[in-house]
């Protein structure tokens, strides 16, 4: 018994550590630079897609860019002129890993607010045992749903915690497609399942 529980303990570590190695290396920096202007650098370990967007307070897209190739690196001063006062959010994307800073114009002057880093979690299923794992960089208290078509069947607040490992034994369930739905304050991360 001891013996299982060990390798059960070590696989379980290769997984994490498998999947923290792969999560969180995209850095985002946004340096003033001079009124109205700033440097975007985005680096990563690996060559990746970027998409890049500035959208205001009110959610509505000022600005969209998206690398035409793989790049591990990404630099470019922008002009942030024609922005009115207001707060900003910077957003880059690259495959599942999302960095955004906000920032406030004020009268042609940048200031750099808050960044929030956010890798989507890992989902998995075998048999009718769900696993996730998720690296809670910006420490957000979390919930955890669990749905038939629209009813609500299960829900479970999670302390905040950097490293985030839930399961659960869907084997209780009837045959048939469930959703998980996993949020924080700010993302709704979904998972269908399929019991059997």
């Amino acid at each position: 018994m001891k013996t299982i529980k060990t390798t059960m303990i070590a696989i379980a570590m290769i997984f994490l550590a498998n999947f923290a190695y792969s999560s969180g290396n995209v850095k985002l920096n946004v340096a003033p630079v001079e009124s109205e202007r700033a440097y975007v650098e985005i680096s990563n370990t690996a060559l990746t897609y970027f998409e890049i967007d500035v959208r205001d307070e009110f959610g509505d897209l000022i600005f969209r860019k998206k690398t035409l190739e793989p790049v591990a690196a990404y630099k470019k001063k922008y002009d942030f002129s024609a922005l009115d006062d207001g707060i900003y959010t910077l957003k880059v994307k690259s495959e599942n890993e999302t960095n955004q800073k906000r920032f406030k114009m004020e009268r042609g002057e940048i200031t750099i607010l808050e960044m929030r880093k956010v890798v989507e979690p890992y989902f998995t299923t075998d048999g009718n045992i769900w696993k996730m794992s998720y690296l809670n960089f910006p420490m957000e208290k979390t919930s955890l749903y669990v749905y038939d078509r629209s009813q609500l069947l299960f829900e479970k607040e999670i302390k905040p915690e950097f490293a985030l490992h839930e399961g659960l034994d869907l084997s209780g369930l009837n045959p048939g497609s469930y959703q998980i739905v996993f949020t924080t304050p700010y993302d709704i991360f979904e998972h269908e399942v399929r019991v059997k």
